[in-house]
């Protein structure tokens, strides 16, 4: 027999198994990049590998022509590029989604996937360029994915399924630059970049951050040579910095000033609120960089055979994840009936006993009256046998 607390127990038990925008401010560049080396000598051993999980969508299917994108996907490819290029990112080591091929799933299955793969002394990137969505009310943003429905808060990415794999996923250093409206609410608390702390120590500690194009405000789109002013400066950035090393400190003062300048934005950099942050700082290293033999990073290969079993059992847990997440609402429905019939039995219960004793008062006045009339019946007969006086007459 199915009962409510059966009911809880099952549904505690699945509950458990599944914790387990645009204006546009062209202005021809008038300052070139000059990015100051950190006079630090190359005493560090990168140990891990790099990796990167690169979002750009232009097309959203769903949503009206005024929102369609220009920029988002090719300032996404040229930052896969670039990376790829000049900082040692191995292309089996990136996973690249575009427009359709960024739906909510594929977003979601790319972070599960790199949270099965990615180890404790890896570096991990993220890129996002797309839509973002603020809500005043519950003070969160989301990410929209390219098969979001407009106003329909179950089809985005919110920050809290971001926070949530970037707290989960093992790297040492996970650094979420993100060119998209309201991208400030994934932020923590600023403080220091590291100031003149030494590459090593930046190195060796845990960190979380992220880098935004602006605040909790929307953002340009395509505005600077086919990109947004963000990506443009971002990417000359990285194209033309020439030292062995360089950090996000550096990355954010080099590139706040030129994009506030010629946009009404400010980028932002700071510690991912409440997802491990311990002090640390993602570091870029040249891939042209002349290492010492002894302290030449380490990059073992991962087949294409591996990664297919990992992306077809991640989309198994996923299937799961979501077969599991309708057999809890299959059951909290179910734990609904029980409880309306529960109640409309008790309805009835209660209205059969108002019933029930509204009948015993009918019967008790019932006998109260005829009781009544038995003993008017009895006065009046014993009235009837008493012997009548007749006066005598004379």
């Amino acid at each position: 027999m199915i009962t409510v607390k059966n009911i809880y127990s099952l549904a505690t038990l699945i509950l458990l198994i599944l914790s387990f925008p645009l204006i546009s401010h062209p202005q021809e560049q008038s300052r070139g990049i000059a990015v100051k080396g950190t006079g630090q000598p190359g005493d560090i051993t990168i140990d891990g590998n790099y990796w990167a999980l690169i979002i750009g969508i232009n097309d959203y299917p769903n949503l009206p022509p005024s929102m369609q994108l220009q920029a988002a996907r090719p300032d996404a490819q040229e930052i896969a590029s670039v990376l790829q290029k000049r900082y040692g990112f191995a292309k089996e080591r990136m996973i690249q989604l575009y427009d359709k091929k960024a739906s909510r799933d594929d977003i979601i299955l790319a972070l599960e996937t790199l949270a099965a793969t990615v180890s404790d002394k890896d570096s991990l990137l993220i890129y996002y360029a797309g839509h973002g969505e603020y809500n005043k009310n519950t003070k969160r943003g989301v990410w929209i994915p390219s098969d979001a429905v407009q106003a329909k808060q179950s089809t985005f990415v919110s920050n809290a399924d971001i926070k949530d794999y970037l707290e989960s996923i093992k790297a040492r250093h996970i650094y979420t630059i993100s060119d998209s409206c309201f991208s400030e609410s994934l932020m923590g608390k600023t403080r220091s970049l590291g100031g003149d702390r030494a590459i090593k120590e930046l190195y060796s500690a845990r960190s979380r951050w992220i880098l935004t194009s602006g605040g909790l405000y929307p953002v340009p789109d395509k505005a600077k040579g086919n990109h947004s002013t963000f990506a443009y400066h971002l990417l000359r950035l990285l194209e033309k910095n020439e030292n062995q090393y360089l950090t996000p400190m550096q990355i954010i003062n080099e590139i706040m000033p030129l994009v506030s300048n010629e946009s009404p934005q400010t980028p932002k950099s700071a510690p991912v609120a409440m997802a491990g942050d311990e002090g640390g700082q993602f570091i870029f290293t040249l891939a042209s960089f002349k290492y010492p033999e002894t302290l030449r990073p380490t990059a073992p290969a991962v087949s294409p055979e591996d990664v297919a079993r990992q992306k077809a059992e991640m989309k198994k847990m996923l299937e799961d994840r979501t077969r599991l997440e309708e057999d809890a609402k299959k059951l909290k429905e179910a734990e609904q009936r029980l409880r309306d019939k529960e109640q409309q039995m008790e309805k009835e219960r209660v209205a059969k006993d108002l019933e029930q004793q509204r009948k015993m008062d009918e019967e008790r006045r019932r006998i109260d009256r005829e009781k009544r009339e038995f003993e008017d019946n009895k006065k009046r007969e014993k009235k009837k046998g008493e012997p009548v006086f007749v006066p005598p007459t004379f």
